[in-house]
Order: C-alpha cells, then structure tokens, then sequence
C-alpha cells in the first residue's frame, strides 16, 4: 500500500468525523428540547417534538420554582394533539401524580390536560395519574414515564359516563447548554 492511499483514507475519515459532528451544536443536548412519545388508549405510538421554550423545568437559570411543567405545541403533533402537564418537585423513583388544577393570574385553571386531534381540552383525572421521573441528571436532562388518564371531552363536551382517556409514553427533555 501506499502512502498516498494511506493519505487519503486517513483525509477521508477525518472529514466523515468531522461532518459527523459538525450538528453537534444544533443537537437537543446543545440547544434544549426534546420529545414525548406516546399512545393513546393503545392506539400508536405518536411522538410530538418539545422546544426549549416548551417546558419549565425546576431549578432552571431563569426560573426559581420547584415544578416541571410543559406545554407541547399542535403545530408539532401530525394527528392535532397537544398536552400540558405540571408536576410539583419532582423527583427520581417515585410514581408522581401530576397538578390538575392551579391557580394562575388570580384564577384556578387546568394546568394538566390533553387535546387530542384539536378537540376540546380534556382535564386530567388525578387519581389514576402517575408520572415517574427515572432520569435527572444534573438538573439538565430529564426523562420520565407517563401514565395519564383524562375526561373524555372529543365530542365537545366532556362526558363524565364515557371511558376515560388513556395517554401512557415517555418523555425526554435536556437544558440548554448555556443555561445550566
């Protein structure tokens, strides 16, 4: 073999890593964000992307509250669904039932719910709910399982008769680098 092969390979190979990791600063790690993946009463699985400024995390830079909350945005859902969710210090290992209701702006309002296909906000049932954080490292990446259930509100009216929704899945959310 000879040298200038082996120059080349070696030219090769330097440039495939260094393209390899050049969106490495465009990476959730980087940036901030992350995901939800999840089923609706079996039916899926769905994913909806979270932007950094799509969740509230405790301990934040520029927050000083001890709750984790998201909004997802429908515009990141194929299928119209959206969800909110807020859930006082969290912490890992333990099964966490998240905030239905809190009062915001001088008024109480649902703080946990779930929109599915641009219907009607579905209230979160609380006492069947659980969320269960079984990663937070350093306050900068969290993931957690989700096991909801929700008032079933499609129709335009929520019917307290009707079975509840079922939403289980998983989420996934880092800080952004500069602002841990």
């Amino acid at each position: 073999m000879n040298l200038t092969f082996c120059k080349k390979i070696a030219l090769g190979t330097v440039a495939l890593m260094l393209g390899a990791c050049g969106d490495i600063n465009n990476s959730w790690e980087a940036k901030g964000g992350g995901y939800i993946k999840y089923e609706i009463d079996d039916d899926g699985p769905y994913t909806i992307e979270l932007d950094k400024d799509d969740v509230e995390p405790p301990f934040y830079v520029n927050n000083s509250h001890r709750y984790f909350y998201f909004c997802s945005r429908i515009s990141e859902s194929e299928r119209g669904d959206q969800i909110s969710l807020m859930v006082n210090n969290p912490k890992t290992g333990t099964a966490l039932t998240p905030v239905a209701q809190a009062q915001l702006n001088g008024r109480m309002q649902y703080v946990t719910w779930l929109r599915v296909k641009s219907t009607l906000q579905s209230p979160l049932i609380s006492k069947k709910s659980t969320i269960k954080f079984d990663e937070i490292i350093n306050d900068s990446l969290w993931t957690a399982d989700l096991d909801l259930y929700f008032k079933d509100c499609r129709t335009g009216k929520c019917i307290d008769s009707l079975p509840p929704i079922h939403l289980t899945g998983r989420l996934r959310y880092w800080v952004p680098a500069d602002e841990r």
